[in-house]
Order: C-alpha cells, then structure tokens, then sequence
C-alpha cells in the first residue's frame, strides 16, 4: 500500500529528475530552439554520408531495397546507446556543485542525464524514421513495441555502463580514454552496415558475444516484416541490461563515501 510519505518521496524525486533535465538540457542545446538542431543533424548527415558510401562504392547486404531505412535502423540505434552510455558517464563532474544540495544524490545527477539522452533519442528516431517513410523509402513498422523494448535494453546498458565509467573515472582518470577504444570497435561490429546473417560462421559466432549487435538486431526485428534473424539471443542481451545496472548500482553505493572525501 503507497503510503502518504511514499508519494511525497516520489513526488520530490520526480522534481529533483526534472530540474537536473531541464538544466542540462539549457547547458547543452542552448537556450534557442537552433540548438536542438544538431540532435537531428548529427544522424542526418551520418546517414546520408554512409548511404552514398555504400549505394555507389561498396556493396551491402541490406534487406530489400530500403538501404537509407537499413542504415538509420543501425546507426539510429547504436548513436541513442552511444549517447547515453558517454552522457551518462560525464553526469558526476559536470553537476558536482549540485551535490551539495542535500536533496541531489549522487545517483541523480546520472539518471537525469540518461533520461534526457532516452528522450532525445525517441524523438529523433521517430521524425528521421516518420520522415524517410513519408518520403516513400520504407513500409510502416511491423512492431513498435518490440522496437521500444530494444532501446530499453540498450538504455539500460548505456546506463549501467555509464555510470560505472562516470565513477571509476574519478578515482582512475584514465578510464574515460581507455573506454574510446572498445567504442570504435563497437561502431564496426554491432550491425550498423551488415546482417549477422550474412557473416561467414566463424565472424558471426564472434560477434554474437556483442549484446549491441542483438539490440540493433531486435530493433529491426520490430521494423522490417520480412525480417527474423535466427542470432537474436534476446536473453542474452537482457542480462547485459540487467548486469550493467547492477553494476552501477553497486558502484555508486561501494565508492558513496570515497566520492564524498573527493569532493
């Protein structure tokens, strides 16, 4: 039963998540509707400059004819994961002022920013999307819920993910860096070009280690009618999902204390 006291906590709760959105949202776009732009423009001209790339260069294993929807399925997805996994990470140092407000935890200042990264990315993906079928480049999607449950898993790897980063990187600096590497790599063999369908065995047993390359693949599960992939562990990438918060939550309340002496 929700006690009185209960719904005041969410209450408080749910105004201390939306302070630090809105804040961080002025600190990033601006404070003029142009600023937003760039959310748009950063996927637009990714996938215009791939899809040229590959419709007169290379040659793509896409499904049907729909390479610019192919592509913004991939790289659509992979950008959201992207961003909320590095936005969340820099969440501690860009609002550790805030701490000193008894009311603002620690853990915070990390799900705010990731809330407004799962934001942006729902809207963007839905008006490139909403655009390019309207221009006639795709059908309608087979299942938005499906695709809604990917971005949730890889939301909350990004979160997880990010938060740990966000931590470790107070005490080891160095971390941020190192973490630049493994997200090249994961540019190059999460799905974002290619279906892991088309991979020779051996790259593709490799590859399914990737829970990015099965979220990207459940999202366009969720699109294209004509397509089940028979490498899809949805499993697999729930326990990365459930693994990374884990992860974050352990850390945040491991180094609680050290953080304080830090600040």
């Amino acid at each position: 039963m929700i006690t009185r006291d209960m719904a005041e906590a969410v209450r408080i709760q749910g105004r201390v998540l939306l302070a630090l959105m809105l804040r961080e949202a002025r600190t990033r776009y601006g404070r003029t509707k142009a600023g937003y732009l760039w959310a748009l423009l950063e996927p637009i001209i990714h996938i215009s400059m791939l899809y040229f790339l590959f419709k007169y260069r290379l040659r793509m294993v896409a499904i049907g004819d729909n390479i610019p929807i192919f592509l913004a399925t991939g790289f659509l997805t992979y950008i959201g994961f992207r961003n909320v996994m590095n936005r969340t990470g820099g969440g501690y140092g860009s609002n550790e002022a805030l701490l000193s407000f008894p009311i603002v935890k620690v853990m915070d200042v990390f799900v705010g920013r990731a809330l407004l990264e799962l934001g942006t990315w729902i809207a963007v993906t839905f008006i490139l999307l909403g655009g390019l079928i309207a221009l006639g480049y795709g059908p309608l999607p087979r299942d938005v819920i499906t695709m809604l449950i990917a971005v949730l898993a890889l939301f909350l790897i990004g979160f997880g993910v990010g938060t740990f980063i966000g931590i470790a990187s107070e005490f080891v600096p160095a971390i941020g860096s190192f973490m630049r590497v493994p997200q090249r790599l994961l540019y190059f063999t999460s799905g974002l070009f290619f279906l892991p369908e088309a991979l020779p065995p051996a790259a593709r047993d490799i590859l399914a280690w990737n829970p990015i390359l099965h979220g990207i693949t459940l999202f366009r599960e969720g699109y294209f009618p004509s397509y089940d992939s028979y490498v899809l562990d949805v499993q697999y990438l729930f326990g990365w999902a459930v693994g990374s918060v884990l992860l974050a939550l352990v850390t945040e309340r491991v180094a609680r204390k050290p953080m304080r002496n830090l600040a």
